[in-house]
């Protein structure tokens, strides 16, 4: 039988709703609020770094074993949910990076809630998201213009908004904030984050390259590994973008640029997933594989959802079959992945013809009328905002911050 969470998600997906684009802009909405804001110090032990934080949460935390055991039904798992617990247990005791690890100790001395469960948590969170993200050039002042990065995080298990939390990393008691993050409490991983000169977002991927069975079997492997604690998981990769390892007197000015990730990363072994980087001046997109990946750069607009874009017009991307709950909730997520990702299009379309109709010159990256004010609109569009969004952020890594945020306790309805 399929969980609650797996039905009403494929029902939903599989029968996305149309955006209206008829105006110039988008009403704001009064949904929402601003998460609750903390300080990480660095400075601090691992162990001592987040108790201030999950001490405020005990009562939501609590209910990880049930989001634990909804998880598994939504797998399709071959063994019953008690089963799956016990080797849980047995299995996950720690993920791959030592500091990390030492975090979520002093998050289970804390709280009492298992280990299993926290490193489960941190390693299969990114399982089904469905996300918006991207990046567009914006005016700064009269002479200058930016790309800032947005992002929404949609994903069915409720009880996770409860404990959205923005947290700011500084690297001594009263310092200067070196880099943020949106993120859920228990989570010491990066889905959502920004530094001066990098921001990033992780979006789900519903498909990785399963051409042959050794493909098939490296891409499984690896997740075994993570699981097991001997491979980073993907988000702990994205720490280390923005986090400096205070451990081998890294600099902050010694971060990975944008040019290094582009090099670097697409040969690191990694789940499937989309990647967005952008330093305020160019934004990249990385479809990764295990070991490979498909990157696209601009600096005036891009958007990437959860599907491939090489594959969006065929009929495998938009064929839905409820043979199988897990193929039709991957179809779904896809389906409605399309339907986000051509809103997106249409509003920075229909800005660009706004220039043209209001200018003589051919419209360019830098003779446009967007603003930070316009960005946040297109964050309050629906199906960019729905459902399932959790929260809605803006970033502008140029300057480092986090310029706009919105948490939603409720279920946002189109309107």
């Amino acid at each position: 039988m399929e969980s609650a969470i797996l039905r009403r998600r494929s029902e939903r997906l599989l029968n996305p709703k149309k955006a209206s684009i008829e105006g110039s802009s988008v009403d704001a909405r009064e949904d929402g609020d601003d998460p609750p804001q903390y300080t990480v110090d660095l400075s601090l032990p691992p162990r001592k770094r987040y108790q201030h934080i999950v001490v405020d949460f005990k009562s939501q935390i609590s209910t990880l074993p049930v989001l634990f055991d909804e998880v598994v039904k939504d797998l399709r798992a071959n063994i019953p949910v008690e089963s799956t617990r016990w080797l849980a247990r047995l299995l996950l005791r720690r993920v791959y990076n030592t500091e990390e690890n030492e975090e979520l100790r002093g998050i289970q001395e804390t709280t009492g809630i298992d280990m299993y469960l926290l490193v489960a948590f941190n390693v299969l969170l990114d399982l089904f998201m469905g996300c918006t993200s991207g990046a567009v050039r914006v005016k700064d002042d009269d002479q200058n213009t930016k790309m800032l990065h947005f992002r929404t995080l949609d994903w069915g298990m409720n009880a996770l908004r409860e404990v959205i939390v923005h947290l700011d990393f500084v690297e001594k008691p009263g310092g200067d904030v070196i880099a943020s993050s949106i993120t859920y409490v228990g989570y010491v991983g990066v889905l959502t984050g920004v530094r001066k000169g990098l921001s990033v977002s992780l979006n789900f991927r519903p498909n990785h390259d399963d051409s042959g069975r050794l493909s098939n079997f490296r891409f499984y492997f690896h997740h075994l590994l993570v699981l097991l604690g001997f491979q980073p998981s993907i988000s702990s990769l994205l720490r280390g973008y923005l986090l400096p390892n205070l451990s081998s007197n890294t600099s902050r000015t010694d971060a990975p640029a944008l040019d290094s990730i582009e090099r670097d990363l697409p040969s690191f072994k990694t789940t499937a997933a989309y990647l967005i980087f952008s330093d305020g001046n160019d934004t990249l997109t990385i479809e990764k594989d295990h070991q490979t990946a498909v990157i696209r750069s601009a600096n005036d607009f891009i958007v990437a959802t959860n599907h491939d874009l090489a594959a969006e017009s065929t009929t495998q991307y938009l064929k839905a079959t409820h043979e199988d709950s897990f193929r039709t909730l991957l179809d779904g997520i896809v389906v409605g992945s399309i339907d986000r990702r051509n809103t997106a299009l249409k509003l920075w379309e229909k800005s660009m013809e706004r220039v043209k109709q209001n200018s003589s010159k051919k419209a360019s990256t830098h003779e446009q009328d967007l603003t930070k004010n316009s960005i946040i609109r297109w964050m309050d569009t629906y199906p960019i905002l729905n459902e399932e969004t959790h929260f809605a952020t803006v970033m502008d890594p140029r300057d480092g911050k986090v310029v706009w945020i919105k948490r939603y306790i409720e279920p946002v309805e189109d309107k």
